[in-house]
């Protein structure tokens, strides 16, 4: 799709805020565009979420290794144990895969992270009458409101690296043990019901975080879902390709990794390139 092709697109629903996308071009489009939307508004919040300026602190040579003054914040990814998205948008995605390629991409989480979307974009109401009756809004939110969408697995670490980034042995539910790697570059989908939990054990590369330090291994539970649980090995920031054939294979790839969108759309997207 070329550029004035999009902007027409854009330009269209900014005049029809409520039109609902008819093809899956159009689908597409509206969710790289809420992708970005999601990441600037988190950036901003994130600048904002930091120590206060002029005040006087004490710093170390390794201060220099580390994010400098201008980017530091208190939020840290590795920190984050949910993200959970509401809006119109992510709530009718046709696919949870959809909403749950938003949020990752969007947020970029590290580390383990659960997954979550608003149902039927009922959060903000439940705000409201947890001011009046609390405890009716808790059960509607967990009941029916919250849609577990999986577990997010990232490591952390240099952008530089290639190969295998962390071996991931999992103990389903039904006792069996699956070993995954989690490659550079790559997504994969693992399936894991809503309500199941695995034991997890991941194994970081030496210079790669998951949430226990620099190349140690981290045993933890992890949460299923509808979409079940995701091994991002694609690096932070999130980096595209600049020639534009690779991009889009790369998107392509990412796409049907998460079965995010028909495979005859995808299939249609290639031989465009």
């Amino acid at each position: 799709m070329d550029e004035v092709a999009v902007r027409n697109r854009l330009r269209n629903k900014m005049i029809r805020p409520t039109i609902i996308p008819q093809l899956v071009d159009a689908l597409v489009v509206e969710h790289a565009v809420a992708r970005e939307a999601l990441r600037l508004g988190f950036a901003h919040h994130k600048s904002l979420a930091r120590g206060l300026r002029g005040v006087q602190r004490q710093r170390t040579v390794g201060d220099l290794f580390e994010q400098s003054m201008e980017e530091e914040t208190y939020i840290d990814m590795l920190r984050v144990n949910i993200i959970a998205g509401t809006g119109g948008l992510l709530s009718h995605a046709p696919r949870r895969a959809q909403t749950a390629l938003m949020l990752i991409d969007a947020f970029q989480p590290e580390g383990v992270t659960k997954l979550a979307q608003d149902s039927v974009f009922m959060m903000p109401h439940l705000g409201v009458l947890s001011t009046v009756h609390a405890q009716a809004a808790l059960e509607i939110f967990e009941k029916d409101c919250l849609v577990r969408l999986g577990t997010c697995i990232a490591p952390r670490g240099p952008l530089e690296a290639t190969g295998n980034l962390a071996a991931v042995r999992i103990k389903m539910p039904d006792g069996s043990d699956r070993v995954e790697k989690i490659a550079r570059g790559e997504l994969k989908r693992i399936p894991l019901k809503e309500g199941e939990f695995a034991e997890a054990e991941i194994d970081p590369r030496s210079n790669f975080d998951v949430g226990a330090g620099p190349g140690h291994a981290l045993k933890t539970k992890v949460e299923g879902g509808v979409v079940g649980v995701i091994l991002d090995g694609r690096g932070r920031p999130l980096a595209l390709p600049d020639d534009a054939v690779k991009r889009r294979r790369e998107l392509i790839k990412w796409f049907r990794a998460v079965d995010a969108y028909p495979e005859a759309a995808l299939e249609r997207y290639e031989k465009s390139l």
